[in-house]
């Protein structure tokens, strides 16, 4: 059988024998998207009283996100004559850079023009900014952007997708990290370092788990939201209006049927193809791996393929593996340091299967966050494929944008 996987501008051809059992998986994109009637069926007059308030705050994702806001407030405008002229709006920053006008043009689109002395970015380190909350189970002080408590409405777009160790983005991420102090999500982040953290999981989940107990400590109630699945081609599937928690666990189980897929079999080797945006560095590649890790058998093989481009990606993140131990899974100086997840968990991987990566990178580079580098993949299945009598590959295709979600 032959296989043929996106790698770069290229592609990479493999040739498996017959007595291989091959398994192929790639994500759904819907045919027709829903358009503006679909989005407006869910907003009904409760809604329509809050967006007409004369004193609301629309918060946003930032241009990390392909949350198409834009598209939103043009629909909301014809909805709403005059929304766009009164209301503020918020960028959810987490500990994101402030965008810069680049970014905000493709946030905000042909909007921007005429709202900019209307826009404020969250700064997670600007206390001044800060409203405390109260502390949560870990006895630290909550802090959130006081606009959300000054506003008479709050109008909140965000798009929900699996999330590697938040379980989904969208929801309750707007405000965590989306809008909370540098210190609570830190907090939060650092519990990804257990792999109990993953992708389509909230139950069971310490970071899903913390960040619900955030939303309780505010009127999460009063904030409406419209929650947006996109498929893998980033084409809205769905729209979920409502308050905040709500809409958004309804539209995580649309988004299980967009991303997830489930499987009764663990395979020998797992080859997960990276597509763009996703295959630009190591850092962002991780995604795939954590999206699909659950189908890779133990003592098996996960194979990242990605061009990598541009490197490692994140210069932290390379610098922050000088002070980690790959035996202890610890950081050298016994503290934690934010972002560590992203080493921890590859090594915890590790621990149970073999993690490779085929890039342009340095092999020095790979292995310095802890990856193994792999020249030649078509080489390393033979001889793999020649020990055993019955092995198995799955193929991913997009793994960035696809869920294998092993339940025996």
């Amino acid at each position: 059988m032959d296989v043929e996987l996106a790698y770069g501008d290229d592609k990479i051809r493999l040739t498996l024998p017959d007595t291989v059992t091959v398994d192929e998986y790639a994500p759904v994109t819907v045919g027709q998207p829903p358009g503006r009637e679909e989005f407006l069926s869910g907003l009904n007059e409760s809604d329509v009283h809050a967006l007409s308030s004369d004193d609301i705050l629309i918060v946003v994702n930032d241009a990390h996100r392909n949350t198409p806001t834009a598209l939103v407030l043009t629909w909301l405008e014809e909805v709403v004559p005059g929304l766009l002229g009164r209301a503020s709006f918020l960028v959810a920053c987490g500990t994101h850079a402030i965008p810069d006008e680049n970014q905000l043009s493709r946030i905000f689109g042909e909007h921007l023009s005429g709202i900019a002395d209307r826009i404020s970015c969250h700064d997670c380190d600007d206390s001044q900014s800060m409203k405390s909350v109260g502390s949560d189970h870990f006895g630290c002080e909550v802090r959130f952007n006081r606009m959300i408590f000054e506003h008479e409405a709050v109008f909140i777009i965000n798009s929900v997708e699996p999330h590697y160790f938040a379980g989904y983005t969208g929801g309750r991420k707007s405000l965590t990290p989306g809008l909370a102090d540098r210190a609570t999500i830190e907090r939060n982040h650092n519990m990804a370092n257990s792999l109990e953290a993953a992708p389509l999981k909230l139950e069971g989940n310490p970071v899903a788990e913390h960040l619900y107990e955030l939303l309780k400590m505010l009127d999460y109630k009063k904030f409406l939201t419209v929650q947006i699945v996109l498929d893998a081609s980033v084409k809205p599937a769905a729209f979920f209006w409502g308050n905040i928690d709500d809409a958004f666990n309804r539209a995580t189980r649309v988004a299980d049927q967009v991303f997830a897929r489930k499987i009764d079999r663990q395979y020998n080797a797992v080859l997960m193809e990276i597509a763009p945006p996703l295959d630009r560095s190591l850092y962002q590649i991780q995604k795939g791996l954590e999206n699909n890790r659950s189908a890779v058998k133990s003592g098996g093989a996960a194979v990242l393929i990605s061009a990598c481009h541009d490197g490692v990606g994140n210069r932290e993140f390379y610098d922050l593996a000088n002070k980690w131990d790959f035996d202890t899974n610890k950081s050298n100086d016994g503290k934690l340091h934010f972002g560590s997840h992203k080493l921890s968990r590859v090594i915890g991987m590790r621990r149970d299967f073999d993690v490779f990566v085929h890039s342009e990178v340095e092999d020095s580079d790979v292995r310095q966050v802890f990856y193994e580098p792999l020249d030649d993949i078509q080489a390393y299945l033979d001889t793999k494929i020649s020990e055993s009598s019955d092995y198995t590959v799955g193929v991913v295709h997009d793994a960035g944008s696809t869920v294998l979600k092993f339940e025996p």
